[in-house]
């Protein structure tokens, strides 16, 4: 299984961050609100919002290195990367049906 699959299938193939990711492409939200949305710990939530980030599925109001530890400071507010969901469903269905995955554009 090529590497990007299979960290695909570990970042979408967990029930929360699915569900994240479903509540984020209906409107922008917060952390807190994430977590009461999900029924998870605001701890959880962070964790499962590195891991979508890491993939370029979901993107924040607020760039990384403008962000306080611990969510100090103002709310960032959390959408899906609607297209970046599209591509990932791609890729992952060209693998299972045996289809040739194009490489990835540069940059991402």
């Amino acid at each position: 299984m090529p590497t990007e699959v299979k960290v695909i299938i570990d970042a979408i193939g967990h029930s929360v961050r699915t569900e994240i990711l479903r509540q984020l492409a209906e409107r922008p939200l917060g952390v807190r609100e994430l977590a009461e949305a999900t029924g998870t710990v605001v701890s959880q939530v962070r964790k499962h919002l590195a891991i979508l980030e890491d993939l370029e599925l979901v993107v924040a109001d607020v760039p990384p290195d403008e962000r306080r530890p611990g969510g100090r400071g103002r709310a960032v507010l959390w959408s899906t990367n609607i297209e970046r969901a599209e591509e990932v469903g791609k890729i992952w269905i060209d693998y299972v049906t045996g289809r040739p995955t194009p490489p990835r554009a540069k940059g991402r």
